[in-house]
């Protein structure tokens, strides 16, 4: 009795050794979930293929055995476990038998033996019947067409190609620029190099935009400046002289205004404030107050009128959310508070919709916000090949059902919003 007793522990120690997890110097990797939308469905996709793309690593990267997903419906924040996955090396999974237009939300977790579990972010999405852009230009000559702006009465855009060249021998540069076309790209025609952001004037006469042509790199980076450029006499006219970045310039619904960005008097390089440039005049106001503010910049601001605008401001967490004041105004109002990125806001001529850019699927899409609803409507998601790119894309409003932006840089669509 005794001989088998001591047998059957050495078997049982035996088999804790073999059981036992060398975890020392590595790690599994947790899901990023990203949502691909379609009609009563949402596809599910997590590998963070970065994991893989990293070197020279103090550990290892392990991949994990299981996954589990959370989904929250009617209830949010409360969550139910929806499915629990083996690794089939798929990382993918599709739910289905959802109700379109109605916000689900998920979150994931990964396993495996010996490591404590990782849980991802929790991402919203909205699914919905593909409502397919139409193609108004496409380059596809490894040029970009980006922060488009529409002369409707012109039938013209402007836009940025970053890439830009020219023959010139010695002197062959390739630089960002903007130029001005037809609304299908053809017959472009160059504005300026070096050039950013324009914003077709009301009247369609002029474009305002972003410039570093001509600027001297101090040390400290190349300042930018807000310039005019004139339709009729092809004349650029620079509006702002400082040794500052001024960038993202937007004219007032009447064409008397120009909202811009600006470092001038902040500290930090990467934060601005927003000001204002009266046309008339060229008095030059500053409308925001960063340093008194809670928050850490203001950016990418469009009117609501002549009067109010709103724009996207930078937490204190990092996170982008999108506000609204006026320029007589000494207050800022919360419009879309969230925890995630909400940017590049842009509102609809009635007044009653923001378009805007944000990260709550997983990557950039374009979202719908309605103020007198207060409901979201997911736009865009339904590609895993595309992107959207809150510092190269432009949301326009044609009308009040149908607004305008670029996707990978190099499509310039029109997209209706119900």
């Amino acid at each position: 009795m005794r001989k088998c007793v001591i047998v059957g522990l050495i078997v049982i120690l035996s088999g804790c050794e073999k059981n036992e997890i060398d975890t020392e110097g590595k790690v599994i990797w947790g899901p990023n979930p990203v949502a691909l939308i379609n009609d009563r469905e949402v596809q599910l996709d997590w590998l963070d293929y970065s994991t893989y793309n990293e070197v020279l690593l103090p550990y290892e990267i392990l991949d994990p055995d299981k996954f589990e997903i959370y989904i929250s419906k009617n209830d949010f924040p409360n969550f139910t476990k929806l499915i629990e996955l083996d690794n089939d090396k798929e990382y993918s999974y599709t739910v289905t038998g959802l109700d379109n237009n109605q916000p689900v939300y998920f979150y994931m977790t990964s396993e495996k033996k010996g490591f404590d579990k990782l849980t991802s972010d929790t991402i919203m999405v909205i699914p919905n019947k593909e409502k397919a852009p139409i193609d108004l230009t496409v380059q596809n000559d490894n040029h970009t067409i980006a922060s488009v702006s529409v002369a409707h009465g012109l039938g013209k855009i402007a836009y940025v190609d970053k890439y830009y060249s020219w023959e010139g021998g010695e002197n062959c540069c390739m630089t960002v620029s903007v130029l001005i076309s037809n609304l299908d790209g053809s017959q472009p025609e160059l504005l300026d190099i070096n050039a950013y952001e324009p914003c077709w004037s009301p009247n369609n006469n002029e474009i305002v935009f972003r410039t570093e042509n001509n600027e001297i790199n101090s040390g400290n980076g190349t300042p930018s400046q807000i310039a005019l450029f004139d339709y009729s006499s092809k004349s650029i006219t620079k509006l702002t002289n400082d040794t500052v970045f001024n960038y993202a310039p937007v004219f007032s619904n009447n064409g008397e205004m120009v909202l811009y960005q600006s470092t001038k008097g902040v500290t930090d390089v990467y934060s601005t404030n927003i000001w204002l440039i009266d046309l008339k005049s060229l008095e030059k106001t500053q409308l925001t107050d960063l340093e008194n503010s809670e928050l850490m910049s203001f950016g990418k601001a469009d009117w609501i009128d002549n009067e109010n605008y709103i724009f996207h401001a930078t937490k204190q967490n990092y996170k982008k959310q999108i506000y609204s004041s006026g320029i007589n105004a000494n207050t800022i109002e919360k419009v879309i508070e969230s925890v995630w990125n909400d940017y590049c806001p842009s509102i609809s001529p009635d007044d009653k919709t923001i378009a805007f850019i944000s990260d709550r699927s997983g990557t950039n899409q374009i979202w719908i916000y309605n103020l007198d609803t207060q409901k979201y409507k997911q736009l865009t998601g339904y590609r895993d090949n595309e992107y959207i790119s809150e510092s190269w894309t432009r949301i326009e409003w044609i009308d009040n059902q149908n607004i305008t932006f670029t996707i990978n840089e190099n499509k310039f669509v029109k997209q209706r919003i119900e």
